[in-house]
């Protein structure tokens, strides 16, 4: 790996960890909604029938995030917290800090990445950065006690 490489890397890792971002994003809000869009079916849920929006997410304010919501029966509301990474187009359940995917997701990823410019080594290190905190004290909103 080239010094000028390693700079990069090192600086996009410091910098993606950060509130405001170190590089410009590659996707626009409108791509980030798309696999918004793409993301549902793997949830269960068809695009048509959903209610997407933007969702201000504070702890992750360099994603896009959206919420995503429906009607349910019996009057619940069926809502989802989807964040995506503005750097790959990884989609994220925001509250169970999973990465959901597809394989017309991953497509439109490998397109993102290539038009991106980022060097290749960055790839693994921003796509497994999630929106926020997902260690395990972290997932249910609860702290736990250490034993």
């Amino acid at each position: 790996m080239s010094i000028r490489t390693s700079f990069f890397v090192s600086a996009l890792i410091l910098g993606v960890g950060m509130t405001s971002p170190a590089i410009e994003r590659t996707i626009d809000e409108q791509t980030a909604r798309s696999l918004v869009e793409g993301a549902l079916p793997a949830l269960g849920e068809s695009p048509k029938w959903m209610n997407i929006g933007p969702w201000k997410y504070y702890w992750a304010p360099e994603f896009y995030n959206f919420s995503a919501y429906r009607a349910g029966g019996q009057g619940v509301l069926v809502i989802y917290y989807l964040s995506v990474n503005p750097w790959t187009g990884d989609v994220w359940d925001a509250m169970a800090c999973k990465r959901i995917t597809t394989p017309e997701i991953k497509k439109e990823q490998d397109a993102i990445w290539q038009q991106s410019g980022i060097p290749s080594e960055a790839r693994e290190t921003l796509s497994n950065r999630p929106p926020a905190d997902c260690s395990a004290d972290t997932k249910t909103g609860r702290i736990r006690k250490k034993k």
